[in-house]
Order: structure tokens, then sequence, then C-alpha cells
């Protein structure tokens, strides 16, 4: 089930530079909750993780970040998933995913 579509926030002061040529549509990147974020303690960051270390490439946007961080909080089954990459455009422009819940079968 689609929850949410958005553009990753804060790639500017992060990492997704240095795995934008790497990354594919349909690719699924890793959420990961910061509780202890200073600006917002319901942050959940956005992480590659094909390679041996993970890539902070941004976060949920603050808008979402609530509802998503609640829902992984429960043990909801999230995937984050790139819906389109355009890396000729603003940074906070390049990669739009989408956040879905996965039913367990």
């Amino acid at each position: 089930m689609e929850l949410v579509t958005f553009f990753i926030a804060g790639v500017q002061h992060h990492q997704l530079h240095r795995v934008l040529k790497d990354l594919k549509t349909n690719e699924i990147l890793e959420l990961v909750p910061e509780p202890i974020n200073k600006f917002d303690p319901n942050a959940v960051r956005i992480e590659h993780s094909a390679t041996e270390e993970n890539i902070m490439c941004g976060y949920v946007p603050k808008k979402f970040s609530a509802e998503i961080a609640a829902m992984i909080g429960l043990g909801k089954h999230l995937i984050c998933e790139i819906e389109e990459l355009n890396k000729e455009a603003k940074p906070w422009e390049q990669c739009k995913v989408t956040i879905k819940e996965v039913k367990d079968a």
C-alpha cells in the first residue's frame, strides 16, 4: 500500500551525490529512525546500503516524518522505493521516492 511520495529532503547537506550515479529506479533504500535528532525527534534517515557502508542520502520530509516514524515504531514493514531519478535536476529534486507498507503474507 502506497503511503507517500516525495523528494528526499536535506540532500544538499548529506551524501546523495556520492551514490546518485549508482542508483536505479525501483531500487529500495533503507529507512532508519533517528529519535535523537535535535531538529526533529521523528526524523527518519534515508540510506543507500548496497555498498559495504551505509551512505546517508537525506531524510523523510518533516511533514511526513511523524507518521512514518510511528509506523516503524509499531513494527510496520515499510519500504522506500525510488520512483524517479533526474541527475541533472537541482539536488533536492534529483531523487523522488515512495514509501509503501508491505503486508506480510
